[in-house]
């Protein structure tokens, strides 16, 4: 699984944790609990850190919970037990801050949360903590970090110093454009990159050395609709070409394919739905879903190097799997929510429905 070469705290993940569900609700119930996932394939060593329990869970939007009746609080807080989560603390929203989209957490015990007006078009980030209690404490509005567009793939540098997010307009595009803010923390500054071509963003993290941002983008391609074209036959919009990039966020300019790239799709391959820069800024890992015959392919990737399969997990018809990458402990303080931070990307073809659904709505606490 590893490059010739490699260091070992540099491995492409350690360990694949699988879990099986039977459907949407299935689904949201296992994200909330998100504790006891099976191994039911690890082609290599457990990796340590990622498995242990967490102190306490941290969720917001719907897929939290409420007594009958009552809204859904913003920011809910529980500790891990037995059969489900033991309630800690809720805060409501506060005034005119929107409905909740994202949460992540990030270094020194903090948490970013997101926070989307529809009426107005505007997203709301906020940071806030946890005392060792699990409460929530110093909850505030990040320093400009009110947005006129819908954000998502939140990701926090390791140092806790600055935000990059994927930006998106309101109205549905039918040729969106990959962008990209990176928001000091402090200053409230922001600089942002972007794509001229249709395409989209995601798997946006860090890299440790606080300055390296990796991505996905892909690109967007119009074909007539299979049977024909024309009224009736609106065309077929999917994503081919999907690169990894790292970006470093310290040099001038504003184009996001200006990142050097680590990994590019090979041609006629099967979709890749997940696609993730390292820590160290070089290498990474991957997922591809193959239809024939059903399949997931795993791969590992290094700068200026061919990508290497780790693994493949046949599929049974009429089964959903969920698959955790490990990548050996080391905190991300990142959404990572696939090649599309806006989950607008299913198996390749692209819909226009935006919104950051429920990926990115559980985070926890250790």
């Amino acid at each position: 699984m590893t490059d010739e070469g490699d260091e070992s705290q540099e491995r492409a993940p350690r360990s694949w944790l699988i879990r099986r569900w039977a459907g949407p609700a299935a689904l949201a119930a296992s994200v909330a609990a998100s504790i006891g996932a099976v191994h039911l394939w690890a082609p290599g060593p457990v990796a340590t850190g990622e498995d242990r329990v967490p102190r306490f869970i941290v969720t917001t939007g719907e897929i939290g919970t409420s007594t009958q009746g009552a809204p859904v609080p913003w920011i809910q807080v529980g500790a891990p037990g037995e059969a489900m989560r033991r309630p800690v603390d809720s805060v409501p929203a506060p005034p005119s801050a929107g409905a909740a989209q994202s949460i992540i957490a990030g270094p020194k015990g903090t948490f970013v949360l997101s926070a989307f007006r529809e009426e107005t078009c505007t997203t709301r980030l906020f940071r806030f903590r946890l005392s060792v209690d699990g409460q929530v404490k110093e909850l505030a509005p990040l320093p400009g970090g009110t947005v006129p567009t819908r954000v998502a793939g939140l990701a926090m540098s390791p140092d806790g110093d600055r935000l990059a997010y994927a930006t998106a307009p309101c109205a549905d595009a039918a040729q969106p454009q990959a962008a990209v803010t990176v928001l000091d923390v402090a200053s409230g500054r922001r600089r942002n990159w972007s794509t001229a071509a249709p395409s989209v963003v995601g798997e946006i993290v860090w890299a440790r050395d606080n300055r390296r941002l990796g991505y996905t983008i892909a690109d967007m391609r119009t074909w007539p609709l299979r049977g024909g074209s024309g009224p009736g036959f609106p065309p077929e919009r999917r994503v081919e070409n999907v690169t990894v990039h790292a970006l470093d966020t310290d040099e001038g300019g504003s184009d996001l394919r200006a990142g050097r790239v680590l990994f590019r799709q090979p041609d006629g391959s099967a979709p890749v739905t997940t696609a993730v820069m390292n820590p160290d800024g070089r290498r990474g890992y991957g997922v591809m879903k193959r239809a024939r015959p059903a399949s997931m392919v795993f791969f590992s990737f290094t700068a200026g190097k061919p990508m290497k399969v780790t693994g493949t997990l046949d599929l049974k018809p009429n089964t959903g799997v969920g698959v955790i990458l490990s990548s050996g402990g080391e905190p991300r303080y990142a959404c990572l929510g696939g090649i599309d931070s806006f989950g607008r990307v299913v198996d390749g073809g692209f819909r226009t429905t935006q919104g950051s659904g429920l990926g990115c709505s559980v985070a926890y606490a250790y």
